[in-house]
């Protein structure tokens, strides 16, 4: 099955067209090697879902890889290395489950207050839907509406900051320009929260905050974005009101699960040695046959997503406020972002509503 990929770049199919043929056909039946990304590619659901929970794997060594940059090439990536330890998707063992703890426990405390906000937030930035002509969603929608949800979980207004570059520290595929860009903006955005915390906050309480942003900032609006164009373009010519809106998001903003073999294994007839690495496709769960299925892009177990409620809470709060817009809405433009190799998130969405 060594050739099963050839003919496709999987550095970028993730925010390619193509992509939704390429699942709905299911062409991989089994994992292959892909010799572009030197990964092993698994892109057949029960395998992705069994992976993500497999004890042979670890995530990917960021904090090592950015401390062997630091040394050979002299730059300074100490907020990146710092944020990293507070980062459960980086972390494996008994590391990643204290940092998965103290996330869950956080998260939780603010559930009362989510519950309460988020459907206002929808109500004030998804109101220039409501009126007749040409919207551009990204922008005027979703990531106001995301930038005012993460800014009261983590205590701290990022509305105004450019925090773009932040959440690239998973992209092992960008050049030394980009991450010191990376690294510049989760500076300022450490020395941000640490000013609105007080002199008292501690380290834990700062780190915490910081991989929350990271984590969930431009999930969100990935996940959001790419499944309201999803969305629209499945439903072309009915009014907002008359679409059947799905109980999960049609798309995931984390196309992919990146890990490293630790423990040698077989699966479907090939063998995984040690140190390789393993690239899961999480947009196959998208099109598996049982819509319900879907939940699974949001991991599964000790992997399962932390921010998987806000993302649903957001999610129908958004199809809630639509089902009362009695107007069309036609897609005029959808540019991916091409900024970076890890997430799928629309650059541009601009709409037409009419009657």
């Amino acid at each position: 099955m060594a050739g099963a990929g050839m003919t496709q770049d999987f550095l970028t199919l993730h925010r390619c067209s193509i992509r939704h043929e390429y699942f709905s056909a299911n062409e991989s039946k089994g994992p292959f090697f892909d010799a572009g990304t030197k990964t092993w590619i698994i892109t057949k659901p029960s395998h992705c879902k069994e992976l993500l929970a497999s004890t042979n794997l670890r995530p990917a060594s960021f904090a090592e890889n950015y401390q062997t940059l630091q040394q050979r090439l002299g730059i300074d990536f100490s907020s990146l290395t710092f944020t990293f330890d507070y980062i459960p998707l980086c972390l494996h063992g008994d590391r990643h489950m204290r940092a998965r703890r103290r996330a869950s426990e956080f998260l939780v405390a603010r559930k009362a207050a989510l519950n309460e906000r988020i459907p206002q937030a929808v109500a004030t930035h998804f109101n220039a839907l409501q009126r007749e002509g040409r919207v551009e969603i990204m922008d005027s929608a979703v990531i106001p509406s995301v930038l005012d949800i993460m800014s009261m979980v983590v205590d701290t207004d990022i509305s105004t900051m450019d925090c773009r570059n932040a959440s690239l520290v998973f992209d092992q595929s960008i050049g030394v320009n980009k991450r010191r860009k990376v690294e510049a903006e989760i500076a300022t955005l450490r020395e941000l929260i640490s000013c609105r915390l007080g002199a008292s906050a501690t380290e834990d309480e700062v780190g915490l905050r910081l991989a929350l942003v990271i984590l969930g900032k431009d999930t969100l609006i990935g996940t959001l974005g790419e499944s309201l164009y999803r969305l629209l373009e499945l439903n072309h010519g009915r009014r907002l009101f008359e679409i059947d809106y799905p109980e999960f998001p049609l798309e995931t903003g984390v196309p992919i699960i990146e890990r490293v073999v630790v423990t040698p294994f077989k699966l479907a007839n090939c063998n995984f040695a040690s140190g390789d690495r393993v690239r899961i496709l999480m947009q196959t769960f998208a099109y598996t046959a049982e819509p319900r299925n879907r939940s699974n892009f949001f991991g599964t177990g000790a992997h399962a997503c932390l921010g998987r409620p806000v993302s649903m809470q957001l999610w129908n709060a958004i199809t809630a406020f639509l089902s009362n817009v009695p107007l069309l809405a036609h897609v005029l433009a959808y540019y991916p972002r091409t900024s970076d190799y890890i997430f799928a998130c629309p650059e541009r969405l601009e709409i037409e509503l009419c009657r």
